[in-house]
């Protein structure tokens, strides 16, 4: 049988391979429609629509689509990261990272920071001090690792590597809120003391703020800067023992209320005010301590660390009852451990440098850690005071109390 004596009763789809019911015609749909004509054996319709494939497609022009697809999947990528780089710019243009958070970030907590942290303080995640290094400075390590380069240019490029000064004003202009173009508050003498106290470079640190007082032309900036030196004298002159325990250099310590006294007098704080009660309970001018600590107390009855440190005042001075007022209101405030860590090593250390002299020490101590939540060395503790206070005190009642009935302590 030939072509032409094929059966004229097709499906309407046979008869009409241009129908346009399936969208408009490519070259796939011709060439599919061919196939499906093949099979169904009316040959002569398949032929036409093969033909009508071969004319629509054609290589060049397929390629340049796919080539248009590709580049408009690529503009979209590059307009996604364009938009995040433009975010970027603009949370650190209107909101940038403190200095003095910075240096605190980078020099002590290091090693404790997520990957988010180190994000938001460098630009970047992942571990390390934050420094980018530029291609000149890459260039320069590669260069002297590798020994090119003759001692002449070396010694030049150290002879013009930039000052403290310099690269603490540097860090000014990148983190300032505005950068460069409107004047910041912040004080690179300032930056720089703080930031060398903070690395232990504590010599610097001094003659730096020292460079800045003597420049300061006015009170608040004098303030700032005698406040950071006292800070730069406690720090040096303190110690951290393998106990946890502090031990403190007098001398220092003595050198630090002087610069205290320096800036409430240009600029008071209540932080200097708080500072300087610590300051003179270690002198041991109780009288001073009271006076700065109370003071401080007028202005944030909050500050809990200053609340601790009267209570440590009036210990010393036997003044029990006015002593256990204080931390008993430290305690009510049911604060962060950290908080009473440092009460109660402060306590410690008063035993340690006054060994049997104020067993009411080891109550309070044993008070403390019972809000803390140590049953252990609170017993501890109240069984030492019950070995060392005398028959029929009232304190000793109190501590035999706490000792049977710890909950007790959280009531009182």
């Amino acid at each position: 049988m030939t072509r032409s004596s094929e059966p004229s009763d097709r499906p309407s789809r046979a008869r009409d391979p241009g129908s346009s019911a399936e969208g408009p015609p490519t070259a796939q749909r011709h060439y599919g429609r061919g196939n499906r004509l093949y099979e169904e054996k009316a040959w002569e319709l398949a032929r036409l629509e093969w033909r009508n494939a071969a004319q629509l497609w054609h290589p060049v022009r397929e390629a340049g689509r796919v080539l248009r697809n590709r580049l408009a999947g690529l503009r979209a990528v590059l307009a996604l990261v364009a938009t995040v780089i433009g975010i970027y710019y603009l949370i650190f243009t209107f909101f940038p990272r403190d200095p003095f958070e910075l240096l605190m970030a980078g020099a002590r907590f290091q090693d404790s920071r997520s990957w988010w942290e180190e994000f938001l303080d460098s630009g970047r995640p992942g571990p390390g001090s934050g420094h980018k290094m530029g291609i000149r400075e890459w260039w320069d390590r590669f260069s002297d690792r590798f020994s090119w380069g003759d001692e002449e240019r070396l010694a030049q490029r150290e002879r013009f590597r930039p000052t403290i000064d310099e690269r603490w004003a540097d860090l000014l202009r990148r983190y300032g809120r505005w950068g460069p173009l409107v004047g910041t508050d912040l004080d690179f003498h300032i930056v720089a003391g703080y930031g060398l106290t903070t690395l232990g470079d504590f010599e610097r640190a001094v003659e730096i703020l020292q460079e800045g007082i003597a420049s300061a032309s006015d009170d608040r900036r004098l303030g700032e800067l005698y406040q950071a030196l006292a800070t730069t004298y406690y720090f040096q002159g303190y110690q951290l023992q393998k106990d946890r325990l502090a031990t403190y250099d007098l001398k220092l310590v003595r050198l630090s209320a002087e610069a205290y006294e320096k800036s409430i007098r240009y600029s008071p704080q209540i932080l200097s005010f708080g500072n300087l009660g610590w300051a003179y309970f270690l002198l041991g001018d109780y009288r001073r301590a009271e006076r700065y600590s109370l003071r401080a107390l007028s202005y944030d009855e909050t500050l809990e660390y200053v609340r601790l440190n009267l209570g440590l005042i009036n210990l010393v001075q036997e003044r029990h009852k006015r002593a256990f007022v204080a931390y008993r209101h430290v305690a009510l405030q049911r604060p962060a451990g950290d908080v009473y860590l440092g009460g109660i090593n402060d306590l410690r250390e008063l035993l340690r440098d006054n060994p049997g002299r104020y067993p009411f020490a080891h109550l309070m101590i044993g008070y403390l850690n019972l809000h803390k939540g140590d049953l252990p060395e609170a017993r501890r503790h109240l069984r030492e005071y019950l070995n060392r206070s005398a028959a029929g005190d009232l304190w000793r009642q109190l501590a035999q109390r706490w000792l049977v009935s710890p909950v007790s302590a959280l009531e009182f």
